[in-house]
């Protein structure tokens, strides 16, 4: 506003230096040559001072009444404009009293509130948008839905129904409704991000391994996920296909895919563990070997090593001893490979240097129960009964180890459930970590792997009792008593009572 009042005052200053300027001596005088008529007047006499005023507030005067003809043509259009915004901006507060109720669980206002906002802005796709984010917020999944499948008919917001349809249907566990509007979308829209990600969310839950896997390498080509995370996902979603076509009889095909896969991710034991029975099955024991022997320079891992045993079960001792040795090498600082080492010790006799081997895990770090049973193998051996004793019984009680390490040598070293690898596709896709499912959710661990190595004799004169630092005399009778029974039981039964079940 100060501007416009400086500029008239310096107008006005001007104005009227000028007028001091010319001022009243100068004149103007206009004449008329016509003789008769309305044209005819006598001279004018006129100073400049005044031919200058009247110009200019005539000019003046046709700006004042240029702008006025002009506002006036414009009032229809302002007036309607400032209902229009009078009403946008009801709308608004319409909008944003929908959205609050519906955070609030007022469902009843939510939907009140968002049915005036669509009456007030007069858009329907509006509406719908809002009265779909109200019933979100709300929790109200059926009216969302209801909301989402009617944008359906607007090419405006077929997307938006699309995206809120399919994770509504994911949420409420309606998988194939989801994965139907999830693919539609994908396929109609290469950068729809978040169709991708719905998509194999609900493959993985509805254990369309599959699928989940065309999905992941779609994602990949478009660079929806990283490549890093995407290989191990792949790894254990090619590894869980395999698993069912072998369950269910497509041996060939079962073992192309879990060989494609430990080739890709040899640090995917479950990958390399199940391509090698597959390819032990079939006669090729070598390439079984090669497998095994590249996943263990990779990652070494305790069912590595079972698989390992098994394709060479019928070498001779010399020569699986070889081979176990040769495997070990492939990794040899690693900490399975000292525990493998002295497996093969033990099994061989050799308890003085298994020991050696196995002291510094003992003293170094806190044992788990795989460590606690080879310790008691060893002192075994050594005809420390006393020592192996307190062994056994910490075995009993210690801590499993995170990739479960109580294997059965006898069975699957990955017997997983459909659940398991879905819920392995995401935790070891994202860190890489391999963690039993078992280990996990806190199952009843088998006896630990050391306790089904080839028992040594001197263990059958062990009984298993409490092993304290201060024992009374009460407990030592008891000890005594104990150690006077028949001992020729087997380990494993008298090992019930301190070890978990097996499943």
């Amino acid at each position: 506003m100060t501007k416009y009042v400086i500029a008239i005052l310096v107008f006005l200053a001007a104005l009227a230096g000028l007028l001091l300027y010319v001022g009243n001596d100068p004149q103007l005088i206009l004449t008329s040559t016509a003789t008769t008529g309305p044209l005819q007047f006598s001279p004018l006499k006129l100073s400049w001072q005044l031919v200058i005023g009247l110009v200019t507030f005539t000019t003046v005067g046709l700006i004042a009444l240029w702008s006025i003809l002009g506002w006036l043509w414009r009032l229809p259009s302002r007036v309607k404009s400032g209902v229009g915004l009078r009403r946008r901006n009801q709308a608004l507060d319409a909008m944003e009293e929908a959205l609050i109720a519906g955070s609030e669980g007022d469902m009843g206002k939510a939907r009140k509130k968002a049915e005036k906002a669509r009456a007030l802005i007069g858009s329907e796709d509006l509406g719908r948008m809002v009265s779909a984010q109200a019933a979100e917020a709300c929790g109200d999944s059926e009216e969302a839905i209801a909301q989402y499948q009617a944008m359906l008919e607007s090419e405006r917001t077929l997307a938006t129904g699309q995206r809120g349809l399919a994770q509504q249907l994911l949420t409420a566990g309606n998988l194939p409704g989801a994965i139907e509007h999830a693919s539609r979308a994908y396929s109609e829209n290469k950068n729809a991000r978040w169709a991708f990600d719905i998509l194999f969310q609900a493959q993985v839950a509805d254990h369309q391994w599959a699928a989940a896997l065309e999905t992941l390498e779609n994602g990949v080509k478009r660079k929806h996920i990283d490549k890093d995370l995407a290989r191990r996902r792949s790894a254990v979603l090619s590894t869980a296909e395999a698993s069912r076509l072998s369950r269910s009889g497509q041996s060939d095909a079962a073992m192309d895919m879990a060989v494609s896969a430990a080739q890709d991710t040899p640090e995917f034991s479950p990958a390399v563990a199940l391509a090698a029975k597959l390819l032990g099955e079939k006669g090729a024991a070598k390439k079984a070997g090669q497998l095994i022997e590249k996943a263990w320079s990779k990652g070494p891992h305790p069912a590595l090593s079972l698989a390992y045993r098994d394709i060479n079960e019928g070498a001779s001792d010399k020569v699986r001893a070889k081979l176990i040795k040769a495997l070990i090498k492939n990794n040899p600082d690693h900490r399975e490979s000292t525990l493998l080492e002295v497996e093969e010790l033990l099994s061989s006799g050799d308890a003085v240097t298994a020991w050696s081997k196995l002291s510094p895990m003992v003293k170094n770090q806190t044992p788990s129960a795989r460590i606690c049973s080879l310790a008691a193998k060893a002192e075994t051996m050594l005809s420390n009964a006393q020592d192996a004793r307190v062994w056994l019984e910490r075995a009993a009680t210690a801590l499993a180890e995170p990739d479960w390490s109580d294997l059965d040598p006898e069975g699957d070293a990955f017997d997983y459930t459909d659940q398991d690898w879905r819920r392995l596709i995401y935790t070891y896709g994202e860190k890489g970590e391999l963690i039993h499912p078992r280990y996990e959710r806190g199952a009843a661990r088998r006896a630990p792997l050391a306790m089904n190595l080839d028992t040594h004799p001197a263990v059958e004169d062990i009984d298993i009792v409490p092993a304290n630092d201060a024992v009374s005399e009460k407990d030592e009778s008891m000890i005594e008593s104990a150690e006077t029974k028949s001992q020729t039981s087997d380990l494993a039964e008298r090992l019930d009572s301190l070890l978990d079940k097996p499943e």
